[in-house]
């Protein structure tokens, strides 16, 4: 039986292993992003970058990223010594890297979609009304897996009104 998630979004486990190996070559100079098991839960330090999907269907797409592996990243698709990485390039290099996987998941989904604005937090980023349809961990050389995921929105969660604000 088919995951309605999955039927709604139009996406299969394939496409979200395409679209990171083939970002993990063309952005990160790495060939081989090699799968994993049972990643383990993200350390308070890890960076969390979301991108928002809306249109034929609702969601997030995230990725979980390492303290270490994230200054890596970030070195690499920068073209920085690791040394010189700060902050500021670790938040810009992972919200290109998750709005670069988000676009094509949006491309490869069902249509019409939009992209929202990616969003780059330190620790974990909260997804109220949300499951994990898709998941994809890949080993980095330092340790602990990078961790892809698609999330889908459930339609039919609690939408409270919008009321006017008493003068």
């Amino acid at each position: 039986m088919a995951d309605v998630s999955t039927a709604e979004s139009g996406l299969v486990d394939q496409d979200l292993a395409e679209i990171v190996h083939e970002v993990w070559d063309a952005y990160l100079q790495q060939p081989d992003a090699t799968p994993v098991d049972a990643p383990p839960m993200p350390d308070a330090k890890s960076i969390t970058a979301a991108v928002s999907i809306t249109g034929a269907w609702e969601g997030h797409v995230r990725v979980l990223v390492p303290p270490s592996a994230a200054g890596d990243i970030t070195a690499i698709m920068l073209a920085m010594d690791a040394a010189e990485v700060t902050d500021h390039d670790v938040t810009d290099a992972m919200g290109e890297l998750i709005n670069v996987v988000g676009g094509n998941i949006k491309n490869r989904g069902a249509q019409p979609a939009k992209l929202g604005l990616p969003v780059v937090a330190t620790g974990r980023m909260l997804f109220p009304a949300t499951r994990e349809t898709h998941r994809l961990a890949i080993g980095w050389p330092t340790g602990d897996p990078i961790v892809f995921s698609v999330l889908h929105v459930n339609p039919d969660r609690a939408v409270l009104p919008v009321t006017a604000k008493k003068a």
